[in-house]
Formats: C-alpha cells, sequence, structure tokens
C-alpha cells in the first residue's frame, strides 16, 4: 500500500477506536448510575460510589490517551478489546465486594461486558478472557470468606461460579463459531478481490486484442474506423484538420508466391514496425486488411502528411531481410488525402485510395497526394449562388 495511503487508513482506524473508548464510557455511566441507585438504597456507602467513579475514570483516561498517542498501535491488537475488557472487571469485582447479597446483579454486568468481544476475538482469546473473569470472582469468594464470612453463602457462589464459568464457555464455543465464520468471509473476499483483478487484466487484454491485428500487432480495421470518425468530430468541435494515408506493398502477391506466406507474414510485420516508428505518438496507424495499411495523421496538413508519408516510405524501401532473400527488398506506394471541414470522411478515404491508385499506376514506391476536396456551393437565401 501506498505509504500516504498507509497513514490515511491508520488515522482513520485510530479515530474509530477512539469513538468505541467514548461510548464504552457511556456503558461505564450507566453501569455507574445504577451503582448510585445501590448506594441510594444503602447497600454501601458513598466512599464505594466515588471509588468506582475514580476507577472508571482512570481506566477510560489510559485507553484514551494509549489511542491518542498511538501507542496501541505497539499491540498485536490495536483496538486493545481483550485488555478494555479485563480490566472492567475490576471495577465490578470491587463494587460486588461491597454489594452484599445482591452481588449477583453487577455478576450479570461482568457477563454483558464479555460481548464486546463476540465478534472480534479468536478461541485464546475467549479462554483467557474466562479464566480472568471466573479467577477474579473465585478470588472475591475466597476473599469474602475471609474477611466477611456473614455476608455470604458459600453454596450458593460457588454455584454462581459455575454458572457464570459454564456461561462464558458457551460465549467462547460461540465466539470461536463466529471466529470461524469470520476468517472465512476474509478467505472468500479476498479470493473475490484476486479474481476480480484477474477478471481486470483479462478484460484488458480482450479490449487490446479487439482493436490489435493478430498478425503485426498494429490496430486493426474496426479501431481505424472508429479512430477517423473520432478525429472528424474532433476537429468539427475545435476546429483543424487531419490527413490519411493509405499504404500498399507494392507487387506483395510475387512476394508471397516466390518466398511463401510465412516470409509474407514476416515482412509485413516488419513494415508495421517499421511506419509505426516513423510517425509521432500522437498519430495513429494500422492494418486496414491484407498488404494495405492507414496512417491517420492528427492535426497534420496534407504538407506535413507528404513529409511523414515518404518518411515511412523510405525508411521501409531500406529495409533488407537476410533470413528470407539477402537479394530482397520491398517498396511501398502511398495515397494521401486532407480532411475538410465540410467533407465526409468516405470521401476522403476514397480520394487517398485515388492517389493509391495514381501511385501504383505511376511506376510505384512513391507518395501522391489526392485531388482537393471541392468545396460545396454556398446557396444564397434567395437562392442566387
Amino acid at each position: 500500500m501506498d505509504p500516504v495511503a498507509r497513514k490515511d487508513d491508520i488515522a482513520v482506524q485510530q479515530a474509530l477506536r477512539l469513538r468505541r473508548v467514548v461510548l464504552g464510557f457511556g456503558s461505564y455511566l450507566f453501569t455507574l448510575s445504577l451503582v448510585g441507585i445501590y448506594c441510594w438504597l444503602g447497600y454501601f456507602g458513598l466512599p464505594v460510589l466515588l471509588n468506582y467513579f475514580c476507577m472508571i475514570v482512570v481506566l477510560n483516561v489510559v485507553f484514551y490517551l494509549a489511542i491518542r498517542s498511538n501507542f496501541n498501535l505497539n499491540f498485536a491488537d490495536p483496538s486493545m478489546t481483550l485488555a478494555q475488557i479485563c480490566l472492567s472487571i475490576l471495577p465490578g469485582l470491587y463494587v460486588m465486594y461491597h454489594a452484599q447479597q445482591s452481588r449477583g446483579v453487577f455478576l450479570l454486568l461482568c457477563v454483558s461486558a464479555a460481548m464486546y468481544g463476540l465478534f472480534q476475538f479468536r478461541t485464546r482469546d475467549f479462554i483467557a478472557m474466562t479464566v480472568l473473569i471466573v479467577g477474579g470472582y473465585a478470588a472475591l469468594i475466597a476473599l469474602l470468606c475471609l474477611e466477611r464470612p456473614a455476608e455470604i453463602t458459600l453454596q450458593i457462589e460457588i454455584l454462581q461460579l459455575f454458572a457464570l464459568a459454564a456461561t462464558l464457555l458457551q460465549f467462547s464455543v460461540l465466539g470461536s463459531y463466529i471466529a470461524g465464520l469470520r476468517n472465512k468471509v476474509k478467505e472468500k473476499v479476498r479470493e473475490l478481490g484476486a479474481r476480480n483483478d484477474e477478471l481486470e487484466v483479462a478484460l484488458a487484454k480482450i479490449e487490446e486484442l479487439a482493436m490489435r491485428d493478430e498478425l503485426t500487432g498494429v490496430f486493426n480495421r474496426r479501431f481505424l474506423m472508429e479512430t477517423i470518425k473520432n478525429e472528424k468530430l474532433r476537429c468539427e468541435r475545435n476546429g483543424g484538420a487531419f490527413s490519411i494515408c493509405i499504404l500498399d506493398a507494392d507487387l506483395f502477391k510475387d512476394v508471397n508466391d516466390r518466398h511463401g506466406h510465412l516470409a509474407g507474414d514476416q515482412i509485413l510485420q516488419a513494415i508495421a514496425k517499421t511506419a509505426q516508428g516513423a510517425m509521432r505518438q500522437s498519430d495513429f496507424f494500422g492494418r486496414y486488411g491484407g498488404e494495405e495499411f492507414v496512417m491517420v495523421l492528427t492535426g497534420t496538413l496534407v504538407e506535413g502528411a507528404m513529409i511523414t508519408a515518404e518518411r515511412v516510405r523510405t525508411r521501409i524501401e531500406a529495409l533488407r531481410f537476410p533470413a528470407i532473400d539477402p537479394g530482397l527488398h520491398v517498396t511501398v506506394s502511398i495515397g494521401i488525402a486532407e480532411s475538410r471541414f465540410f467533407e465526409d470522411t468516405a470521401l476522403t478515404f476514397k480520394r487517398a485510395d485515388e492517389a493509391l491508385y495514381r501511385a501504383k499506376q505511376a511506376g510505384r514506391n512513391r507518395s501522391v497526394i489526392a485531388v482537393p476536396a471541392q468545396q460545396p456551393d454556398t446557396i444564397s437565401p434567395l437562392g442566387v449562388a
């Protein structure tokens, strides 16, 4: 991932964790109200309520500052969910120590705190949480037996302890099942992402093949026709002109007859590569069919098109094919036509084709400019030319 994007992602995750701490403090306040009611009913004095309040404030401030300072990023679980749940039990155990026979109510709150890890914990996290909560309550029972034996019924406390352990163990099983489902979903998401990437690559290849000639690798006829259409629209919108050059290999049938079609394919590939290398990046070159190619010269008047056509023609004339025949060389004839604002592209193409025919008739291996397109008559509003 890009470092900047990773930094932004971390910032978003940290902001989410801070909001969770704030929401967690809200649940503490709910428990605080319950502790306040118990204090008002006389189960314990005001110091217990104040101590509980101080404990929850300290815990929330510690976790808030740990996230705010990015200290939490040093841990395997930056959310510190297990630590927050386990430490939240301490204020509860403190209140239960003073709550006399009603401590079972606060025991339910310990169970509800464990639910926060239900959709996030792994199996070992649930086991650790279960051990800490059950062990903490067992220690509380032992302490009450030693210091306040009159406030405790040992059999009931032991039953509550086993009920707590059984409940948390069921949470562990359910949490493990949910964790397994979550991992399967993550794996499926990864597989889906990988397949999407493969599909995007395949689609790009298909799009590339759809506009490329299979033999030479240059643009195919369909793409060339679409390009000419788009270039015409661009010129009509912004003004300007472009030129079309039709290039045809001279006496190519004789080459195929003498050296075979495989050699002919190699020659066509060389012609395409040479012609494309002699053109600008903004121009388009493709195979029209057989041994015929088309150059679309964007923003180019006929004079500039002639310069490009001659550069292409002379470079092709200089090609040699020692692997086929040391004495073999090929030439091309080129017909050039400039597209005008008022002219349909089919007519421009027709004029270029006629210029190519004249080049062939004049002896081949040359570039010929088409006869200029005639401006259509302009009719006045009164019908007088």
